[in-house]
């Protein structure tokens, strides 16, 4: 159906109903806006490392990674190695997070400057969310219609995935988000290097990628051109100044229950997705290979090699494939959305139009706000 298998259909399916059992159950436990908006600051070590991982990656980044290798070679991995050196600064960062027991970034701007800058900052970070979630959901819908051949409409893709984090994340707010990040990660993980070995065995390994790819300069990693060192200075040093200033960072390193949990989790999280990209690059090396000569969009390399070469493997691998790229997704779309929400709640209504309501009307009003 749709260009794929039965058993795969099957595996997407006891994906998604996982998903949203685990986020139902969480939100038998959300009685305050600290339990919505910040999971109630009880999850431990692991939890925090698969969130940190699952809110900073997406599917979309695969399909990035992977296309701009295309066209630009090694040099390409820079679009997501940006972040690389601030890793370590993640380690310090986290702990100064946690300190300020805060339920959304607007709160620290509110508290350094005054309630005016946070109201601005709440529409400047609703406004950067919601174009982050249209991009990650565009990124993935071409994978999606890549991997089924045209068969599946991006648009229908879209809907379809944004339906499922939009109940979960409802209902369950950050809590929600966590657990099931916890198992978004694992797929995630599972999406970045299930189609390395094969796609590197259809092109004959790293010799045959030299061999076959001419031009010296798409394996150098400070690409002449557009991706030049000046450029990737200018990246990383942006990256380290903007990173703590993201909406949805307090969430990110205060959920956790000590100041460890959350700095552990922030650094290593974000350490895994180093790796990962590592792997996006290397397939859309493997790409130019095999489609040298053929005119196919840069943007559906990632989901092509995937609907290739999985099918000969073993059934269900498709399946399995697209859950954990939907899975990838969500990760980040429901961060992202609990984040929106806590702004407007926290810092737009709570603190400009109804001061003084019971915990149970913001829960609700960041319900709705998140919808």
């Amino acid at each position: 159906m749709l260009g794929i298998g039965t058993i795969d259909w099957i595996a997407i399916g006891i994906y998604l109903v996982l998903t949203v059992a685990a986020g139902l159950y969480a939100a038998r436990k959300v009685k305050d806006t600290t339990d919505f908006f910040m999971a109630g600051r009880r999850f431990g070590k692991p939890f925090m490392i698969f969130f940190a991982f699952g809110a900073g990656t997406s599917g979309n980044d695969a399909v990035g990674v992977s296309a701009k290798t295309v066209t630009s070679g090694l040099s390409g991995i820079w679009f997501q190695w940006l972040w690389l050196f601030c890793t370590p600064f993640y380690w310090l960062i986290a702990p100064v997070m946690r300190r300020m027991r805060a339920l959304t970034t607007g709160d620290f701007f509110e508290a350094r400057y005054d309630g005016s800058v946070a109201g601005l900052y709440t529409v400047v970070g609703i406004l950067q969310l919601t174009v982050n979630i249209g991009v990650i959901q565009l990124g993935a819908g071409s994978m999606i219609e890549g991997i089924s051949n045209g068969a599946i409409q991006k648009e229908w893709a879209i809907l379809a995935m944004t339906v499922m984090f939009v109940v979960y994340g409802i209902a369950g707010g950050l809590a929600a988000a966590i657990i099931t990040d916890f198992i978004q990660g694992i797929l995630t993980i599972l999406l970045s290097f299930i189609l390395l070995p094969f796609a590197l065995d259809a092109v004959g390994g790293f010799a045959g990628l030299h061999d076959q790819i001419e031009d010296d300069s798409m394996f150098s990693l400070v690409a002449p051109g557009e991706i030049n060192l000046f450029f990737i200075i200018m990246l990383c040093l942006n990256a380290l100044v903007g990173i703590v200033t993201q909406p949805h960072i307090m969430g990110v390193c205060s959920a956790g229950r000590t100041e460890m949990d959350g700095r552990v989790g922030f650094a290593a999280g974000n350490l895994i997705k180093r790796f990962c990209t590592i792997a996006w690059m290397v397939v859309g090396l493997c790409g130019i290979v095999m489609y040298a000569g053929t005119d196919i969009d840069p943007d559906k390399i990632y989901g092509r090699v995937a609907a290739d070469l999985l099918p000969g493997v073993m059934p269900g691998l498709v399946g399995l494939f697209i859950a954990a790229l939907i899975a990838s997704v969500m990760s980040s779309c429901d961060a992202f959305m609990v984040s929106s929400s806590g702004l407007f709640t926290q810092n737009f209504y709570r603190r400009w139009i109804a001061t003084d309501k019971d915990e149970a009307h913001y829960v609700w009003v960041g319900r709705i706000a998140a919808f």
